[in-house]
């Protein structure tokens, strides 16, 4: 199964254990409370048969748990015997009160309350089993449904994929016959295919979903790579690194993927006077900060399809906070609008 299959099925099966759990421990509490007070109902009975037996053998009857008292006065009600310090009592005349031993009756209404316990644990079991194959059950379909609807989606990215890759190619080719303002035009292009080249990489991590590995890498590798490449597309922008070396443990395709969204977003809302991005690690910490328009709501940054504008698709950050959580680094971001926005990573 996978995660949100497991999810999914951890809700069925609550939903219906739950319920019917409910119902069976209501149902037992009503059953253990009828049966309580027909103990106590033949508890006064007993106690009425062992007041006959006195008068009849003129107060020299007597048994065991049994005993009376004669009192000046006492008002009698229409109600079970009493518990009170170790005994049942009753009043049946207004000067006569019937005592029992309190072990004599507590002992059948535990008898009763293991029974009626052991009854409800037998039903909760067998009614898990039956949830558990019910939620089984209801979920084939849903399950045959996001398997076709996720082969036809990871389908379409491949396909999705040749053409951009044909487009960076011929730009390429295009460039070194070009003159300078086809070159503006041709950028303009490549632009545009590598972001749509962006998104096919983020779909197919958020479809994927699988675990990822982890080994020592250098990340200054990864990082002077995407300085190359968005220096070619935004030129404009002045890129701040010291270079050094940064053995980290991760995974390299997954941290690429990253930086390359907090860049990405970085340079498309950059500042249109004097832009740029500092990156900088220190502390097993990497910061990327930008002074561009900063972001409104950072809390909500990292929300499947949060924009704050028409531009981007709402799910680059979802996935770096996705990737991130699944290699337990810690990523934070503090922005302030029209200042910039500063993203950190603990490694």
């Amino acid at each position: 199964m996978t995660k949100y299959e497991k999810k999914s099925f951890i809700q069925i099966f609550l939903a219906y254990f739950i319920s019917v759990g409910l119902f069976i421990i209501i149902l037992g509490y009503l059953y253990f409370t009828q049966h309580k007070t027909f103990i106590l109902q033949k508890t006064a009975m007993d106690m009425h048969q062992f007041i006959l037996k006195l008068k009849q053998s003129d107060f020299d009857y007597s048994k065991i748990g049994y005993r009376y008292e004669m009192v000046d006065f006492i008002k009698v009600k229409k109600q079970l015997p009493i518990k009170k310090d170790g005994v049942y009592y009753k009043a049946f005349t207004n000067n006569l009160i019937v005592y029992i031993d309190a072990p004599l009756v507590d002992k059948q209404i535990s008898k009763l309350k293991i029974y009626v316990l052991s009854i409800q644990f037998a039903l909760l079991l067998i009614f898990a089993l039956i949830s558990y194959f019910l939620a089984k059950r209801s979920l084939v379909p849903m399950i045959e449904a996001f398997n076709h609807l996720d082969n036809f989606t990871k389908d379409l990215i491949h396909d999705l994929n040749t053409p951009v890759t044909s487009i960076l190619l011929n730009t390429k080719m295009l460039k070194k016959e070009a003159n300078e303002n086809s070159i503006k035009k041709i950028n303009r292009i490549e632009n545009s295919a590598k972001n749509i080249s962006s998104l096919y990489a983020n779909l197919e991590i958020l479809l994927n979903g699988t675990k990822l590995s982890k080994g020592e890498f250098n990340l200054s590798d990864i990082i002077e790579d995407l300085i190359s490449e968005y220096k070619i597309i935004y030129p404009n922008i002045e890129f701040k690194y010291n270079k050094q070396n940064i053995i980290i443990y991760s995974n390299s395709i997954a941290i690429k993927r990253i930086l390359d969204n907090i860049i990405s977003n970085a340079c498309k809302y950059s500042s249109k006077e004097k832009p740029y991005i500092n990156i900088e690690f220190k502390n097993n910490i990497l910061y990327i900060k930008d002074n561009g328009k900063g972001i409104k709501y950072p809390k909500k940054i990292f929300q499947r399809n949060y924009k704050e504008d028409d531009n981007g698709y709402g799910i680059g950050m979802h996935i770096v906070y996705k990737l991130c959580s699944d290699l337990n680094h810690y990523i934070n971001i503090q922005s302030i609008q029209h200042e910039g926005t500063c993203v950190s990573i603990e490694f």
